[in-house]
C-alpha cells in the first residue's frame, strides 16, 4: 500500500487528467492532484500548463515509469520518468499538492 508520494517510485503513469482546477497524475489506482500549473522539461524545453503545448508534452509522461521523486524546501515536488521527462509541481504559496492512495493527503 502506498502511504506518501515518494512510494510512486517504480510506478507507471497510467493517465494524465486535466480539470478545472489542475492537473492529475493516475498510477492505476493513487493520483497525484496538483492544483497549480505544473512544468515538464524534455531535452531543452520547458512547457509550462496551461501554455501553449503543454498538454501534449504533460501526456509524454503516459506509460513511463517514475524514476526519482522530490521534494525541494516544500515548494515543489519534481518527478523524473524513465523516458527522459522532469515534471515539477508546485506545493507551496496557491500551489496545492494532494496525493490519493486510498485516502487523501495534502502536501504542503
Amino acid at each position: 500500500m502506498l502511504k506518501e508520494p515518494a512510494d510512486l517510485v517504480g510506478r507507471e503513469v497510467s493517465a494524465v487528467a486535466f480539470a478545472r482546477d489542475g492537473v492529475e497524475f493516475h498510477f492505476d489506482g493513487p493520483i497525484l492532484r496538483s492544483r497549480a500549473a505544473p512544468q515538464v522539461v524534455i531535452g531543452e524545453a520547458t512547457y509550462c500548463f496551461p501554455k501553449p503545448g503543454s498538454r501534449d508534452a504533460l501526456c509524454l509522461v503516459i506509460g513511463a515509469t517514475i524514476q526519482s521523486l522530490s521534494l525541494d524546501d516544500a515548494r515543489h515536488l519534481e518527478f523524473t520518468t524513465s523516458n527522459g521527462c522532469r515534471v515539477r509541481l508546485p506545493i507551496g504559496a496557491g500551489g496545492v499538492l494532494h496525493f490519493r492512495a486510498d485516502q487523501l493527503l495534502q502536501v504542503g
